[in-house]
């Protein structure tokens, strides 16, 4: 035997005993990409064994450079795109290896543009396959990222954002959406100084304090980037301007969006385990808030958001919770839908308490119809619906179980857990969707109600804060059941495509880019009083393209009650408050009087008339944010159909506003005519792109349309 044939079968055998070998190191190259959309650019370049982000911005800038070149090596910017760290080690310069690189189309309509790139690392096992898309001319960008275990051990991930970016130096301002329960989506922002400043979600649903999303301005520049994160669960972003010898001006900025794993600790990868990570969508832009996120918006409406015929146009509610809070009788809905049917609803949704006996919270899982309130089940309920000419919807909250309820004295172990205990917040417990027998069982609850009551709309709560500690070594629990969550949803939709999903989470509490994929539209605050509620849609159409946001007329009060005695035109108001966006009724109609019922159909009529326009529009904030507790001034948002043939505004007048308000609209034809509308009456015609409203009185109201004449 030769020696180098020896030596071949030795290391041949070494080999087979030990784990597979990680990428090996290959000789440096450099590659470059440029993905392009909507007028705005993305470029991506390997080098070094780091992929790095040349660019993002407006077309047809240069790549990224430093202010000061004596200051390059100082500030160690390299325009990273990854932020990866394993086995306790940063993964950076000089440890990837280019496995392959292809193009290729993707999404509903084959016109997004996709790079897919599989990453190798030179030392540990761990493969990383990212795909970048540009879509189509929305002006928006994605990242996909999945993490491979190709070794043959246990592989610690300590952080993998979604999105890991090195900034230029520049001179930043950041804005967020905060706000927990009836106080959600309120807009601040602040200059980022030195420091780490972090936001996180770790409650277990993902907007609760926080939404995953942000906007950033570089004044310098005059560049925004603006990102949201398309998941459920708990998870942080991160920016930091590191101090060091250079202005601080003059310091890279990094940014890092990305799921958090269970305790706030390591995710473990079994060897030839495969973890897909949430998408980051993101874009940048050289105009102000809403050009950025209107790109957003465009993405969502066009490549995201789930859909369905039978919510085309968005549909007018009728809900029964804030009148009838846990409790009802068939009678009493029977009378209420037909005065909903004289208002012109289009869809009659029995809330929670159809199923308690006592308490509707405690008895979650128990999907069985009281048999007090409705003695011939719900279907009686349902057939009288449908001869009024409206849908029929029923509230669930499908992933709990009440701690009073059989199903959790029978099926306690179908939880997730702490300690071997189910995890409990309150009266509920969260079932735990990533086992296939709880995902059989909730599909056979819907497929028993769809078959008793034709369902046609299905309103799916979820009133639980569940954290982020539950049994399981791989700190992935609450990951597998949302993603297990998100296909159950899917099948749902598939199986019954002419069901009308809306996503509920205590208000606007699970409200994100992740959840609007697998539902048609989401109620975005339990809190439905006038006043606050324009702060709150005003939010929410920020973040969001304003067909996912769900909110209704209450009334004064949130039990319904709307004082007979007031002005006509604060009933109007009141009516027209959640115009921006899916809308609904939920009050004590059987009090009405003529008159209000009068107004009420006139207003939901008005709101037919714009809804078109409102779903897939650009949205223009022609105010700043009203406060929410004390309202002043104005507050106006123009919506904008993608042909611009049509525009809509909703104008208000609040606290303190003068009488009459000049507003500049925008995104509208320079080539076009149009001609106005006032609360559905004839207002002449738009010049110079300016409309004055005048409202004679405070806390008023008015829905101005205008359509393209040429």
């Amino acid at each position: 035997m030769t020696r180098a044939i020896f030596f071949l079968i030795v290391f041949s055998v070494l080999t087979s005993l030990t784990q597979r070998a990680p990428a090996q190191a290959q000789p440096n190259e450099t590659r470059t990409w440029t993905l392009s959309s909507g007028g705005a650019e993305l470029r991506l370049r390997f080098e070094g064994g780091e992929l790095r982000m040349a660019y993002l911005g407006p077309s047809g800038r240069p790549d990224w450079r430093p202010k000061k070149p004596a200051n390059w090596a100082t500030a160690q910017f390299s325009g990273r795109a990854l932020s990866l760290s394993a086995e306790g080690r940063e993964i950076g310069a000089g440890d990837l290896v280019l496995r392959s690189a292809r193009r290729e189309k993707t999404g509903r309509d084959a016109s997004g543009d996709a790079l897919r790139l599989v990453l190798g690392h030179r030392d540990l096992p761990l493969e990383i396959e990212i795909q970048y898309t540009a879509w189509s001319d929305t002006g928006a960008f994605s990242a996909h990222m999945n993490l491979h275990n190709r070794g043959s051990r246990l592989l610690r991930i300590d952080a993998a954002p979604s999105l890991g970016w090195q900034l230029p130096a520049g001179r930043y301002e950041l804005s967020y959406l905060w706000g927990g329960w009836g106080r959600e989506r309120q807009l601040a922002s602040e200059k980022l100084g030195a420091g780490r400043r972090v936001f996180s979600s770790q409650r277990g649903r993902s907007s609760n304090g926080y939404s995953p999303w942000f906007m950033l301005h570089d004044s310098d520049s005059g560049t925004r980037y603006a990102a949201q994160l398309a998941w459920s669960g708990n998870w942080e972003t991160s920016f930091e301007l590191y101090p060091q010898a250079s202005p601080l001006e003059e310091t890279p900025l990094k940014v890092a969006m990305g799921m958090s794993f269970d305790r706030g600790k390591a995710l473990l990868l079994a060897p030839e385990m495969s973890v897909p990570l949430p998408e980051a969508a993101f874009t940048a832009s050289d105009g102000d808030l809403d050009d950025a996120a209107n790109r957003l918006h465009r993405y969502q409406s066009r490549y995201v958001l789930a859909r369905t015929p039978a919510n085309d146009p968005l549909l007018v509610q009728f809900n029964s919770w804030y009148p009838f809070p846990g409790k009802m009788t068939v009678a009493e809905m029977k009378r209420v839908a037909e005065v909903a049917a004289e208002l012109g609803a289009e869809v009659f949704v029995l809330d929670a308490g159809w199923f308690n006996r006592v308490s509707w919270s405690k008895e979650l899982g128990d999907w069985n119809t009281d048999p007090v309130a409705f003695p011939n089940g719900l279907g009686e309920l349902a057939r009288h619906v449908h001869s009024k000419g409206m849908k029929f919807g029923l509230w669930v909250e499908i992933e709990n179980l009440g701690s009073e309820s059989r199903m959790f004295r029978e099926r306690a172990a179908w939880c997730l857990s702490r300690d071997g205990k189910p995890v409990q917040s309150g009266s509920r417990c969260q079932l735990d969707f990533a086992r296939p027998e709880v995902r059989h069982w909730a599909r056979g609850v819907m497929d028993r109600l769809m078959r008793e009551c034709a369902l046609d709309w299905v309103k799916i709560d979820y009133n639980i804060d569940i954290g982020d500690d539950f049994d399981g070594a791989g700190g992935d629990a609450l990951y597998r059941h949302i993603r297990a969550y998100y296909a159950w949803l899917d099948e749902l939709r598939a199986a019954y495509p002419n069901l009308v999903v809306e996503n509920c989470s205590s208000g606007g509490l699970r409200f994100d880019l992740g959840i609007i994929g697998h539902t048609h539209t989401t109620w975005l605050s339990d809190v439905v009083e006038p006043k606050p509620s324009l702060a709150l849609g005003y939010g929410c159409t920020v973040e969001f393209t304003p067909e996912v946001c769900n909110h209704w007329m209450v009334g004064d009060k949130d039990d319904g009650t709307v004082h007979r005695e007031g002005p006509a035109g604060w009933w109007d108001f009141m009516f027209r408050v959640p115009m921006n966006g899916q809308y609904g009724i939920s009050s004590k109609v059987l009090d009405w009087g003529p008159e209000l019922k009068r107004r009420a159909a006139e207003n939901v009529a008005l709101y037919k008339s714009i809804r078109e326009t409102l779903a897939g529009a650009d949205l223009y904030h022609l105010t700043p944010q009203p406060d929410h507790d004390d309202p002043r001034g104005w507050m106006a948002i123009q919506y904008v159909a993608p042909d611009r043939s049509r525009s809509a505004v909703t104008a208000y007048r609040l606290g303190g506003g003068q009488p009459s308000h000049l507003f500049r609209l925008r995104g509208l034809d320079p080539a076009k005519r149009y001609a106005v509308s006032l609360d559905g009456r004839p207002a002449g015609e738009l010049r110079n792109n300016e409309l004055t409203v005048t409202l004679d009185a405070e806390w008023r109201a008015a829905i101005i349309r205008l359509e393209a004449t040429q």
